[in-house]
């Protein structure tokens, strides 16, 4: 999820830091079996239902919008991420780059289905 996402009005999304809160319970709920998630190419997100948004003022549209993962919006996050860890050289946990790989064929197969 990209909590820092900005609505057409160049306003934050997500209501802000108190909320966090929500997230991480949702976090631990996964931890624990029960959170409700959906697979995306960087991972799980939330479900709508997923969260606890009780009390909370936020449009379903900001949302929907907060939880939607868009492989256009990733490409420059990949390509920055892949530039960064190139910094690093032979000294980047083979991992780490191992991952970077995976996403990037994971959102390859998403753009060419």
């Amino acid at each position: 999820m990209n909590w820092f996402r900005k609505g057409a009005d160049g306003k934050f999304l997500w209501p802000g830091y108190g909320e966090n809160v929500r997230v991480l319970k949702w976090i631990l709920e996964r931890v624990e079996g029960r959170g409700a998630a959906q697979e995306t190419p960087i991972g799980y997100v939330p479900t709508k239902n997923g969260l606890t948004l009780d009390g909370l003022k936020i449009s379903e549209e900001a949302v929907n919008e907060l939880l939607r993962v868009n492989p256009e919006d990733w490409e420059n996050e990949m390509d920055d991420s892949k530039q960064f860890f190139g910094k690093f050289g032979e000294r980047l946990p083979r991992q780490i780059r191992e991952e970077q790989e995976k996403l990037a064929r994971r959102f390859q197969s998403v753009v060419t289905a």
